[in-house]
């Protein structure tokens, strides 16, 4: 605590300061260049005050900075969920209205195939002759096949969709479905043998199971 004697002492200078601060015509006289300890205190109590003042405001601006930072943060990251989000369902429903019109590509490129290899394997006796009319009229037919088929595989692969290879794997339900069966002793069972209808995925969705010939070892009794 300040003690009596100091004090009567600031209260004499403040009073002696009062009471010179102006001159006789109200101008403020010249400082003298001294600064009496009253003065001192008083001018530093009041820049205390004001620093107080002024941190107490950049708290405040750095707390509301920091509250808009985690606002706009939080937003953002809603705003992202939400756009994923939209997207998939975007991209669910596109799927799902192109999915009939696929399958339907599906089985005209699989008329195309069937038709293309029965020419192939179309032998009659007046085709025997090397060079005839009607050999270059079914081996023009074949390659018009071909090129049909190879512009539908391209239109496949665009909208993401490849064939399942099964023949050598063992049978999955989820991708395959059996319709035939065979007995070979040199496999195991459940592997494919043979595709008799092409299944196909959709960016690793099946669009079209494959149906499989499996192999079924007899049972040993």
């Amino acid at each position: 605590m300040m003690d009596t004697d100091l004090k009567e002492q600031l209260v004499e200078q403040f009073r002696h300061y009062l009471d010179t601060a102006a001159t006789e015509d109200g101008e403020p006289q010249e400082a003298s260049g001294e600064i009496d300890l009253f003065t001192l205190f008083t001018e530093l109590a009041a820049l205390k005050n004001e620093v107080r003042l002024e941190s107490r405001q950049v708290k405040q601006a750095l707390d509301h900075s920091r509250e808009l930072i985690d606002g706009l943060r939080e937003n953002n990251l809603q705003f992202s969920s939400e756009l994923l989000r939209r997207r998939q369902e975007r991209d669910e429903l596109r799927q799902l209205a192109e999915r009939p019109l696929l399958l339907e590509i599906l089985e005209l490129r699989d008329r195309i195939e069937a038709t293309r290899q029965s020419l192939l394997t179309y032998r009659p006796r007046l085709l025997r002759r090397p060079g005839g009319r009607k050999r270059r009229l079914i081996r023009g037919v074949v390659e018009g096949l071909e090129i049909t088929l190879r512009r539908l595989d391209g239109l496949l692969t665009r909208y993401q969709i490849t064939p399942l290879e099964p023949v050598g794997k063992r049978m999955d339900p989820n991708t395959m479905r059996v319709c035939g069966k065979e007995e070979r002793d040199d496999r195991d069972d459940a592997i494919v043998l043979a595709e008799a209808r092409k299944g196909f995925l959709r960016a690793d969705q099946v669009l079209r199971l494959a149906e499989v010939v499996v192999n079924k070892k007899a049972s040993e009794s």
